[in-house]
């Protein structure tokens, strides 16, 4: 077995390997450290263990790099899989993400929002969760059902450009100030249809109103599509491969 084979049974197939799970462990510690220093290095109180916090994180990301890098060296042993496509995985991205501010740092683009992605570590939880597994579970999920996702978005998208023109000729004379342009009425029809109303601009005409209610009753309705597209596709895969496992246990005992 060479080095190429090892590191990938490693990183896909842990448990066939005699080291894959105490590694795993190692990778789910490492992703929690780094979450908690995240958050303690926000904690004014503890200033004067920043310097240690940051070396911390110093060897968090070298870590995480290492790991990247092997993962993707190692997956050329499957000679279908491309390291190309392999690196744009869903998860592979996740993976790049968490460690590129760290790099971007380094050149004085040290921006808030990119060290808050570092907060995307936790999601290489789910890589562990289920050894590699979940990305390629909602990856196929959203291959089959893209149509009716798709339909779906363009139906709000519609429905969006639809409502906002309404109100806006409807609200602009009773509130000139709030409802200053379709622009800044698409905000409000956003966030009337994710049904968050943050109360900072809303209709006080009838006909305003009469559209508002329409609009949450849709929203409502329209994210609850969605959700149950992909849910009732996840228990289908997972019955799925509950037969198929079944179906093999059989053949076994047979």
């Amino acid at each position: 077995m060479n080095l190429k084979q090892e590191l990938y049974i490693i990183f896909e197939n842990p448990r066939k390997h005699k080291y894959g799970t105490i590694i795993q462990v190692a990778i789910f510690l490492n992703i929690f450290i780094s979450i908690a220093v995240l958050f303690l290095q926000t904690e004014k109180s503890l200033s004067e263990y920043f310097k240690i916090l940051s070396t911390i994180n110093f060897i968090n990301v070298f870590l995480f790099t290492i790991e990247y890098m092997l993962r993707v060296y190692s997956i050329t042993y499957k000679p279908k899989l491309t390291r190309v496509k392999y690196i744009l995985r869903p998860f592979m991205i996740i993976d790049l993400i968490a460690i590129l501010p760290f790099y971007l740092s380094m050149f004085n683009l040290d921006f808030g929002f990119l060290r808050a992605l570092r907060i995307l570590r936790i999601f290489k939880l789910f890589r562990l969760a289920k050894f590699g597994e979940f990305d390629n579970l909602i990856s196929s999920i959203i291959k089959e059902k893209k149509e009716e996702f798709f339909f779906i978005t363009i139906v709000l998208f519609v429905l969006l450009l639809t409502i906002t023109p309404l109100v806006y000729y409807f609200e602009k004379d009773a509130q000139p100030e709030v409802f200053t342009s379709m622009i800044t009425t698409m905000w409000w029809a956003v966030i009337t249809f994710t049904t968050v109303g943050y109360g900072d601009m809303y209709p006080v005409t009838v006909m305003g109103r009469i559209l508002t209610t329409i609009v949450s009753f849709l929203g409502i309705a329209f994210y609850a599509i969605p959700g149950s597209i992909f849910t009732s596709a996840l228990l289908e895969k997972i019955n799925e491969k509950k037969l198929k496992k079944y179906k093999k246990k059989r053949e076994k005992d047979d």
